[in-house]
């Protein structure tokens, strides 16, 4: 990716425009390559690399403004890097049909008038093109994609309707539709209550089962851990990239969090307080 760069990406990779990228035989899903980001010239991400085969789930860890948003939206290709650079399937991330981008729910305006269906067959787009209209393969697949993840019976329900758990899994449902091979999630779990996240992380399974690569930033270490065999320790800088047993050692989890970290007493591990969660974050956490 040179340097300035963008895809100018939104609710799904604007790639409308640009033929499609080939991916290169051998090339690794994913491969970020010494990234720096810069926001008003103060680095939001400074020399971060790591790189994933096709079907691999990565938990992007790190306190606030650890840059986990950034990285995200630069692999996706919303942001330019400063230097470095992001390679999918060998080729930058401008022209994929393959990456679904789905960012934090704050981001969204829920009252757009649109339903749940649109925004799945949303997912189509990239592949049919700016002229042609979704045909009825294309609407099977929305519903197909709906139905895999319960939300057949809210297909016609306006986005805003929905509860933030439905929400999730309408974008999972896109990415599905889309027939994504790399997709990124921005804190899905935030906000939910634990049902609703055991359905989320039961939907990341399928979508694996189905050969995709997972990319998602997250808080909670125990999720981390349980769920994801990679995780990425991330605080602007790279602290740790590798399976949860050596990526939580106690000194790499106080170099990503710093005095955020605090230990339980008789060995049970530690816990992460960050003052800038909201309450709702802590309480469905609890739940």
């Amino acid at each position: 990716m040179r340097r300035g760069r963008s895809c100018r990406q939104g609710w799904w990779p604007g790639r409308l425009g640009r033929p499609a990228a080939v991916h290169l035989p051998g090339a690794p899903a994913l491969e970020v390559e010494r990234l720096t980001v810069r926001y008003d010239g103060r680095p939001a991400l400074e020399d971060v690399s790591f790189k994933l085969s096709g079907g691999e789930r990565l938990a992007i860890v790190g306190p606030n403004g650890a840059g986990k948003s950034t990285l995200l939206r630069a692999i996706a290709g919303v942001l330019p890097p400063a230097s470095g650079e992001v390679r999918i399937r060998g080729e930058d991330p401008c022209g994929h049909i393959c990456i679904a981008y789905l960012p934090q729910r704050t981001e969204i305006d829920w009252r757009f008038p649109v339903t749940a269906f649109d925004v799945v067959l949303m997912g189509r787009v990239g592949r049919l093109g700016l002229l042609r209209r979704p045909g009825a393969h294309d609407r099977a697949l929305a519903r197909e994609a709906l139905e895999a993840v319960g939300l057949s019976h809210l297909a016609g329900r306006q986005i805003g309707e929905l509860s933030g758990g439905q929400q999730q899994r309408m974008f999972i449902a896109r990415a599905l539709a889309q027939e994504a091979e790399l997709v990124l999630l921005d804190e899905p779990l935030a906000g939910l209550d634990a049902p609703s996240q055991e359905a989320i992380l039961g939907l990341l399974d399928l979508l694996q089962k189905r050969g995709v690569t997972l990319l998602l930033s997250l808080h909670d270490l125990d999720v981390a851990a349980k769920h994801f065999p990679l995780v990425l320790l991330l605080n602007r800088r790279v602290a740790a990239f590798g399976p949860p047993q050596e990526a939580f050692t106690p000194g790499k989890l106080v170099q990503a969090f710093g005095g955020r970290l605090k230990a339980l007493p008789e060995g049970r591990g530690v816990v992460v307080t960050d003052p800038c969660r909201t309450q709702e974050e802590r309480d469905a956490e609890a739940g």
